[in-house]
């Protein structure tokens, strides 16, 4: 499992309130509800999850430092 990832976000005043009031009406945690926007816009947009390109590259960059290491 990923571990979770904080993101800080500016929102205008109102648009924060009117956002509030949303999920206290609806009875939703606004941090769930965030990840579920973002989540949806990013599968709306067909945009494809590249982690395993990232950790195979995180992973390659690791070892050839260890190797330049041992030498």
């Amino acid at each position: 499992m990923a571990v979770p990832r904080k993101i800080s976000v500016l929102v205008p005043d109102d648009e924060a309130r009117r956002f509030e009031a949303f999920c206290s009406e609806r009875g939703h945690k606004k941090s769930t509800l965030i990840v579920r926007l973002i989540k949806e816009h990013l599968d709306k947009e067909q945009y494809p999850f590249q982690g395993s390109l990232l950790t195979m590259a995180s992973a390659k960059d690791k070892s050839s430092v260890n190797a330049k290491k041992s030498q």
